[in-house]
């Protein structure tokens, strides 16, 4: 038997935005949360990374997590990883890996206002996909 999970916490780079599939009328929305990871090299300096995942959520979840979900926010979220295949605009084949979400829980004790002290930068433009791709199905 195979195993496709993934369980991640962290924080919301962005505000998300809910979208309509038109072909299916299904709400989707997609978004993305860093986790960040400290840790002592060989020279003992301490160092911090971040990780950007993309994220998406169909259906009630979608309407749900952005509904309540605003940058800076902490979220549980799991379920499975997918890879895309699209065609940027010059007709080269790109690749776009995602957490598909079925499950989620919202970690904030209060879910209005941001601190943000702990918050790291949003990802970068050059790794954001394109906001206009539909999603296949």
């Amino acid at each position: 038997m195979d195993l496709n999970k993934v369980q991640l916490i962290g924080r919301a780079t962005n505000n998300l935005e809910v979208k309509t599939i038109e072909s299916s009328g299904t709400s989707v929305v997609n978004f993305t949360i860093v986790t960040n990871r400290k840790f002592k090299n060989r020279d003992s300096n301490v160092v911090e990374e971040a990780e950007y995942h993309r994220c998406v959520a169909y259906g009630k979840w979608a309407e749900v997590l952005g509904q309540y979900v605003t940058k800076g926010k902490r979220i549980y979220v799991e379920w499975r990883l997918r890879t895309r295949k699209w065609q940027d605009t010059e007709g080269r084949d790109r690749y776009s890996t995602e957490v598909i979400v079925d499950n989620f829980i919202f970690l904030d004790s209060k879910w209005a206002g941001v601190d943000g002290e702990d918050f790291v930068e949003p990802m970068p433009e050059d790794m954001v996909a394109p906001e206009d791709e539909e999603v296949p199905f």
